[in-house]
């Protein structure tokens, strides 16, 4: 198309005109695409970032609302376990309670149980002991075979009064009027003393002047003497008949029957004595003069059973 040089430099020229221009044209839509592809790829990533965002923010609220749960759970279970803690705690204090008062409650049935065993014969004695304790007229009237204290009382018009009755020597229904057998009581006595009787009727006694003279003076009454030695050696004196005077007359033995028995008649020497200070306790004690180391205990009986 172009016949010469300048020609051909001059479409040379427009070629190379032509191919910048469509260089340039070329080079500056890549470059605009470029930039619009950037702009999309950038809106993207941010879109993904904020969605992740989002879903850490959810996360996260799902984290904080189950470790809410978690933690009231677990304080629930702590208010439980200081609930049990509490209570065993107060039980092991009532266990210890009950152990101190375990020991406190075994000393003490300790004491009770010797103090049960040192009653025991008081306990045995009771149940033993009669029911009826009267008033009687007489021992004869108190229940046959047991022995014991027993109310009398002599007449309807007479005041009662306590005394030994021995059930079970000699056929029983007997009085006792003097019981000593260890020297414990002292029977150096005045007067008022002998007159009105002293000792314990569970123990060593002397039943009183007075009373043996309204006992007597009743009815016929019998008398017996017991002695026993530390020995084991036995020896009895009985009289079919006896009776004392009164106060007014210093209470003299008054009637003393027929002697019986395996000791000395050491009463025989004292009939119709008249009692002084000195010498009122002459019936009780003149078996003691000529046998030593008795135990020595007089009953009465009556003779008839009124």
């Amino acid at each position: 198309m172009c016949s010469n040089d300048r020609l051909l430099r001059n479409c040379y020229r427009f070629v190379l005109f032509w191919t910048f221009l469509a260089s340039a044209t070329c080079s500056s839509g890549v470059i605009a695409a470029a930039n619009s592809t950037e702009t999309s790829i950038a809106g993207y990533g941010f879109e993904v970032m904020m969605a992740k965002l989002d879903y850490l923010q959810y996360k996260l609220h799902e984290m904080e609302i189950g470790q809410k749960e978690r933690d009231e759970e677990f304080s629930e279970k702590l208010n439980k376990v200081e609930d049990s803690i509490d209570t065993h705690s107060r039980k092991i204090l009532a266990q210890q309670t009950a152990c101190a008062n375990h020991e406190k409650m075994r000393k003490e049935i300790s004491q009770l149980t010797q103090k049960l065993n040192q009653s025991d014969a008081q306990i045995l004695n009771s149940l033993r002991a009669p029911r009826n304790k009267g008033p009687f007229k007489s021992c004869k009237d108190a229940p046959a075979n047991v022995s014991g204290v027993y109310s009398i009382r002599l007449s309807e018009h007479a005041f009662s009064f306590e005394a030994f009755c021995e059930q079970n020597s000699f056929g029983g229904g007997w009085l006792v009027m003097q019981y000593r057998f260890n020297g414990s009581l002292d029977f150096y006595r005045n007067w008022t003393e002998y007159r009105d009787g002293f000792g314990s009727l569970d123990q060593e006694f002397w039943i009183g002047l007075e009373r043996l003279y309204q006992l007597t003076s009743q009815g016929g009454y019998e008398l017996l003497v017991e002695l026993k030695a530390f020995n084991g050696s036995y020896a009895y004196a009985h009289y079919d008949e006896f009776q004392i005077g009164s106060e007014s007359e210093q209470y003299p033995l008054k009637k003393l029957g027929t002697y019986s028995g395996t000791a000395t008649d050491a009463l025989a020497s004292t009939h119709k004595v008249r009692l002084s200070v000195v010498n009122c306790a002459i019936i009780a004690v003149s078996y003691l003069k000529s046998i030593y180391n008795l135990r020595l205990g007089e009953r009465l009986m009556s003779q008839y059973h009124e």
